[in-house]
C-alpha cells in the first residue's frame, strides 16, 4: 500500500536520515510501499523521509525507466560541475535550476545488506545526488535563493492546508 508524500517544509524532510541497520521483513515492506507512492505520483526517484521514515533508504530511477534502491548510500566521487532544471515529489508543480554534479560515484548497500560501488553521469547521476540529499536532510529548494525559496514556501504551505482541509472532510464522512 501506498504511503501519503510529505511535503516540504515537514521536519522529516529537513533531518538527516539514519542508517538500516535491520534489513529483514520491515526494510522489505517499506521500500514496497515507496515504490508504489513513487509510481503513483509519477516520479523517477523518492528517499525514505519522504513517506515520513527517517531511514537511510531511496529508489533511483535509471533513464531505461527501471528502478533500484539504495540503502546507506555515500557519495565518494563527484566532477563536472552542472546545473539542472529539478522537480521534487516534496515539493509539487515546482521546478528551478539546481548546482548538481555530471558524473558521481556512490557506494551503497543493496536490502540484502551487500555494498555495490556504481559511477554514474548524466540523468542517473542527477537522480542519485537528488535522493542522497534527501537522506542528508537537504531539499533542492535549499539550494535556492531566500526570494525563490520563500515564494516556493508559501505555495507549499497553502497546499498543507489545502490537503489537510481535504483529509478532514472525508474523515468526516
Amino acid at each position: 500500500m501506498a504511503r501519503d508524500i510529505v511535503i516540504w517544509p515537514n521536519k522529516v524532510l529537513s533531518t538527516p536520515t539514519k542508517p538500516v541497520t535491520d534489513f529483514g521483513d520491515p526494510l522489505t515492506k517499506l521500500l514496497e510501499e515507496m515504490s508504489e507512492s513513487m509510481k503513483e505520483a509519477d516520479g523517477i526517484g523518492i528517499a525514505a523521509n519522504q513517506v515520513g521514515v527517517s531511514l537511510r533508504c531511496s529508489w533511483v530511477g535509471r533513464e531505461d525507466g527501471t528502478f533500484f534502491e539504495i540503502i546507506n548510500p555515500q557519495v565518494v566521487e563527484k566532477s563536472g560541475p552542472v546545473t539542472l532544471e529539478e522537480g521534487c515529489l516534496s515539493v509539487p508543480d515546482q521546478f528551478e535550476k539546481t548546482p548538481r554534479f555530471h558524473k558521481v560515484k556512490v557506494k551503497y548497500q543493496d536490502r540484502a545488506g551487500e555494498w555495490h560501488e556504481l559511477e554514474a553521469e548524466g540523468r542517473l547521476a542527477h537522480v542519485l545526488q537528488h535522493e542522497i540529499d534527501h537522506l542528508d536532510g537537504h531539499v533542492f529548494v535549499d539550494y535556492l535563493s531566500g526570494l525563490k525559496r520563500g515564494l516556493i514556501l508559501e505555495k507549499m504551505k497553502k497546499l498543507q492546508k489545502a490537503m489537510k482541509r481535504h483529509k478532514d472532510e472525508k474523515d468526516e464522512k
